[in-house]
């Protein structure tokens, strides 16, 4: 009799709709707050999994010519260091010179919007003294930010040592990551139990991967021939340093929605830092908005496909979730995160509803 009344009293729990999608917002929130705390663990593991996933293809193809795995590993991720620490160090200069500038473009713009301001509500007294005094001791100010800058810069270096061991730990996890993964497959299909979910498996896994590198190298690949394009235009209207601002252009597109706007607010400050009317300042943000666009509406979509487009909703909602776990990290890593999960949900009968959730 007891036994039968702790059955139905299982049953009763297992099956209570309520209880249950209380238990899995909690477990949601829980996991949440998990990802919060430790980003410092998860960040990097997340970013190393992507770039793995980029510089993967390049590792089978030297696997092809009889390269050993390690050695093309290697080969793969010092060549990758190599070139990022060549273009990072190349911006470095550009954008110390480019700081000291900073104060004279924002009293440019204090100066265009204070007489735009006149224009619409009639010049006043008030407005003349303060159109004066945003004019006022400009050089001053640039000296300051001159002898302040370097200090500043070293004492964040000195400061963040866990950036520099989050880079080193995302480089060993990359490493790992092209030289391990085969394995790490193959271990899983030996723990199906049954044959066909062996094949299942390794097919789900190389299209998965396929789709994700693809995808990924894709959006890269598009974002650096915007920047290229915005550092040709800003050149041939005479901006300083127009290979800064297009690799700046080429990283903050990563972030849809968000990575546009802070664009347009940085190269509003570059165009007034040049330009002295209010016009020809505008002409430079104005450039990559018409640049933007021509991405955003005919190149993305041509060459990736309608296959992965993304839901606008779901791409805002990401893009604030991740932003708020970690920061501007978590916003250039909201959009390939958000195709990782619609590729693999594709593939899972059980997450049907997700992966049309996702989809555009």
């Amino acid at each position: 009799m007891s036994a039968g009344i702790q059955t139905d009293d299982v049953g009763a729990v297992a099956e209570h709709p309520t209880r249950n999608r209380l238990l899995a917002g909690i477990l949601i929130l829980l996991a949440l707050y998990a990802c919060a705390v430790a980003s410092v663990l998860i960040v990097p593991f997340l970013l190393a999994l992507l770039l793995s996933l980029m510089l993967a293809p390049l590792v089978r193809l030297l696997c092809r010519w009889h390269l050993p795995r390690v050695l093309a590993t290697l080969l793969v991720l010092v060549g990758a260091i190599v070139l990022s620490g060549a273009l990072l160090t190349s911006l470095v200069a550009p954008a110390r010179a480019w700081m000291v500038q900073v104060p004279k473009s924002i009293d440019r713009i204090e100066l265009a919007l204070s007489d735009l301001h006149r224009s619409l509500l009639a010049a006043t007294h008030a407005t003349e003294q303060i159109a004066k005094l945003t004019s006022v001791d400009g050089e001053n100010k640039v000296q300051r930010v001159v002898d302040a800058g370097p200090s500043r810069i070293a004492q964040m270096l000195s400061a963040t040592p866990a950036a520099l061991a989050s880079i080193v730990a995302t480089l060993l996890l990359i490493f790992i990551f092209l030289l391990h993964g085969d394995a790490l497959l193959r271990k899983f299909v030996e723990l199906a139990p049954e044959l066909y979910m062996k094949k299942d498996i390794v097919i789900a896994t190389r299209s998965a991967q396929h789709d994700l590198s693809t995808y990924i190298v894709t959006i890269a690949a598009i974002n650096s021939v915007l920047g290229l394009l915005t550092a040709l235009v800003l050149w041939w209207l005479g901006v300083d340093a127009p290979l800064l601002w297009g690799g700046i252009v080429a990283a903050l597109n990563f972030a849809p929605f968000v990575g546009p706007m802070l664009a347009v607010a940085i190269l509003v400050v570059v165009g007034f830092s040049r330009f002295e009317t209010p016009l020809a300042a505008l002409s430079v943000p104005g450039v990559f908005l018409v640049l933007h666009l021509l991405e955003g509406q005919l190149v993305t979509p041509l060459i990736v496909g309608r296959q992965l487009a993304l839901d606008p909703v779901m791409v805002f909602l990401s893009l604030m979730l991740f932003g708020w776990l970690w920061g501007v990290v978590g916003l250039l890593l909201a959009m390939p995160l958000l195709t990782c999960v619609r590729i693999i949900a594709e593939r899972i009968p059980a997450w049907n509803a997700l992966a049309k959730m996702l989809a555009a």
